[in-house]
């Protein structure tokens, strides 16, 4: 089976998770072409796979921003929108060309791409997708990534962004979401597409003890973080924005850090546009709390992903909102402990006192309690260590790659109309 996997963007979550499918897909036996831009980052990884670097979009995640004025930022979005476009042409032209047996896309950031998908339809091209993010993050508001359930924005342009996202997934032979309440939700909010949308699991991300920068150590990190070794850190990982409840971690920390002095609090990812870290800063000089906190603004090198796990006593996701997470995979998949949101599909991946602990989201008082439990004593971290390890053997095991492209290889199997017993010969 000849196979077209698209991820635009080639830093960050979304290539990582490319690369582990592409890969487990074509040790199930497939022949796969991964196309990314020029800015792909895993480079230095053999793959059983083609890598085509075929659009050439601007740098998504760069090592450091200035917010632009209004008519700048405007005159940005309009340059942005012009490539993209003109990269969406390019693709077509390559997919046309290349004429695999199925077409797989990713994330669909935007309404307009519903242009595209027509395209690619009346080229006779079979369509799917892996929804990561159910609703676009441009429709959750200024940084707030994710909405729960609504389309944001004016409620006109929010009912027609609904209905052309509707048309969009309608394009599709077959639809991807990770776990089975997602895609319920999926259900609901695009209404029913019978037959096409299949519940996956969210692999593992173990890739990244594969791209682990030697040089980079636990130990290197507290010495740049200004931290004594032994402390015991408490470490919010990845994107930074609204939808992510740092302010309530903030708050939960605050609370913790009377019964474990010793404790230190580091946010470290990359703002989404609109999110200011500073906010950040400012909340936890208010708490009181500001030398017990460390704020790490900017995109983290995937070769150091590791040992900012390693240095992690909790690993904590407050989100507000989410559909799931792929830093918790990151976190679970090293050992790293939990402590997250029981919100979207997080109680699908983390079980409650077997491989971390679930709160409700916004509340600071059981966040609190759940880093004391796991910080106080060396009894609360050895049960930490107990999670941890728990963790990491589902992240080997129930959440194999393998097994994941083997349940997407057998939907394109069905949509080829393939039997069986063809697919095993």
């Amino acid at each position: 089976m000849k196979l077209a996997v698209i991820e635009p963007v080639g830093r960050g979550g979304l290539i990582h998770y490319a690369f582990q499918l592409c890969r487990a897909l074509a040790e199930e036996g497939a022949e796969v072409t991964l196309v990314t831009d020029r800015s792909y980052e895993l480079g230095g990884l053999e793959a059983p796979f083609r890598v085509e670097r075929l659009l050439r979009l601007w740098d998504a995640k760069p090592e450091a921003q200035a917010p632009p004025g209004r008519l700048r930022g405007a005159l940005r979005r309009a340059g942005r929108a012009a490539r993209w476009y003109r990269e969406r042409l390019r693709l077509l032209r390559y997919l046309r060309r290349l004429r695999p047996d199925v077409v797989q896309l990713g994330d669909l950031r935007f309404a307009g791409d519903l242009a595209f998908l027509l395209a690619l339809r009346a080229s006779g091209l079979p369509l799917a997708d892996v929804c990561h993010n159910l609703l676009p993050l441009t429709l959750g508001g200024a940084g707030g990534g994710p909405s729960g359930g609504t389309f944001g924005g004016p409620r006109r342009r929010a009912a027609l962004a609904r209905l052309l996202f509707r048309l969009i997934y309608r394009r599709f032979d077959a639809v991807f979401v990770h776990w089975e309440g997602n895609r319920r939700r999926f259900l609901e909010a695009y209404g029913p597409l019978p037959g096409i949308v299949r519940a996956i699991p969210h692999g593992n991300l173990l890739l990244f003890q594969e791209l682990r920068d030697p040089a980079v150590t636990p130990e290197a990190l507290r010495r740049r973080l200004g931290l004594d070794p032994g402390d015991p850190v408490v470490l919010a990982f990845g994107t930074l924005a609204r939808y992510k409840g740092l302010d309530v971690l903030i708050e939960a920390f605050a609370r913790a850090l009377s019964r474990v002095p010793a404790a230190h609090l580091v946010i470290a990812g990359f703002p989404l546009p609109g999110f200011d870290p500073e906010e950040l800063r400012a909340l936890a000089r208010r708490l009181g709390v500001a030398p017990a906190v460390r704020v790490v603004s900017g995109y983290v090198p995937s070769g150091e992903v590791a040992a900012w796990m390693e240095l992690a006593a909790v690993a904590a996701f407050p989100h507000r909102q989410v559909f799931q997470s792929g830093v918790l995979q990151v976190a679970a998949s090293l050992g790293a402990p939990v402590v997250a949101s029981r919100v979207g599909a997080t109680p699908e991946v983390v079980r409650d006192g077997e491989t971390g602990l679930l709160v409700p989201p916004g509340d600071a008082g059981a966040l609190a309690a759940a880093l004391e439990r796991l910080l106080r004593d060396p009894e609360g971290r050895d049960y930490a260590r107990r999670l941890g390890e728990r963790a990491a053997e589902e992240a080997r095991t129930r959440f194999a790659w393998r097994a994941v492209a083997r349940e997407v290889l057998a939907a394109y199997r069905e949509l080829l109309g393939e039997r069986p017993e063809e697919a095993a010969a």
